[in-house]
């Protein structure tokens, strides 16, 4: 009778829940079966931890989308638009082009259509056309002596690039009413388009065609600012990227002339890729 009191008195013991103090001085009730199994699951959750490639559960909270700059659900219709020209009166040329006469344009459309899968993030994609048209009426290139001198006339140069890809965009807010904001964009971009490249020399005109393509994934940012309450202006700068580039050359005849492939990667600011566009969010 006695070892069964003892007994009996054990299991209770054993099943009384322990009281601790955890380190901000909480109590905490805590059942001893219990203890193992939580030291257990603590060591596996450290170890997860550890074997992961990308700490993502140890990030710090910087606050970036504390401000919701887009809504959820929301679709962006925008379109970029520019044009400019140059001549051989707005730049320095070196001394040793001389007789240079240049005059040249360059035309460029991008219609986009984004759709908003969460807050201040954005997948759409991208169309675009560019035209540019350069004319060099004479060049001359004098280095001083007979067999270094190098006169051209009646250059011509015309291209035509037809461009179409997909981009994920992130916005992030400045201001706590929403109106200023800062975007991050990654965008996959086929090119390709045809160029036509002219000249006479002493022997006869010469004429190549070009047929370029290119695959690139690039990077760029910028700054959105919202002119009306939907209606949002944006200046995004090129940060560089990977590209794939194929040409292949023809003369006036068509026969095939020649060609090459190259591949690079660039990261800097870009400053001919700039663009200035706006969207309207429905």
């Amino acid at each position: 009778m006695k070892n069964f009191i003892i007994s009996l008195l054990f299991i209770s013991v054993s099943a009384v829940p322990v009281l601790s103090m955890d380190k901000d001085d909480v109590l905490i009730l805590e059942h001893p079966d219990s203890l193992a199994v939580a030291e257990d699951t603590a060591g596996t959750a450290e170890l997860h931890i550890k074997d992961r490639f990308l700490p993502v559960s140890r990030r710090i909270d910087r606050g970036i989308n504390a401000i919701t700059y887009v809504y959820k659900k929301e679709i962006a219709v925008g379109i970029d638009v520019s044009y400019g020209t140059l001549s051989s009166d707005d730049t320095n040329l070196m001394l040793l082009l001389d007789n240079l006469d240049f005059k040249g344009s360059v035309f460029t459309v991008n219609p986009s259509v984004g759709y908003f899968f969460r807050d201040n993030m954005c997948v759409g994609t991208r169309f675009g056309y560019t035209k540019v048209d350069g004319n060099l009426g004479n060049v001359s290139l004098n280095l001083g002596s007979d067999d270094m001198n190098l006169s051209l006339s009646d250059i011509l140069m015309r291209s035509q690039v037809m461009n179409m890809g997909m981009f994920l965009r992130s916005y992030a807010g400045v201001d706590p009413k929403g109106v200023f904001g800062l975007f991050a964009e990654l965008e996959l971009m086929y090119k390709t388009g045809n160029s036509i490249f002219s000249y006479t020399t002493a022997s006869g005109p010469n004429t190549t065609n070009t047929n370029n393509h290119q695959l690139r994934l690039g990077i760029s940012a910028g700054v959105a600012v919202y002119i009306m309450p939907k209606i949002c202006c944006n200046l995004s700068f090129g940060l560089g990227g990977i590209s794939f580039n194929k040409i292949i050359q023809h003369d006036a005849a068509g026969q095939y002339t020649g060609g090459r492939t190259a591949t690079s990667m660039n990261w800097k600011l870009n400053l001919l890729d700039i663009g200035i566009g706006f969207n309207v969010h429905l």
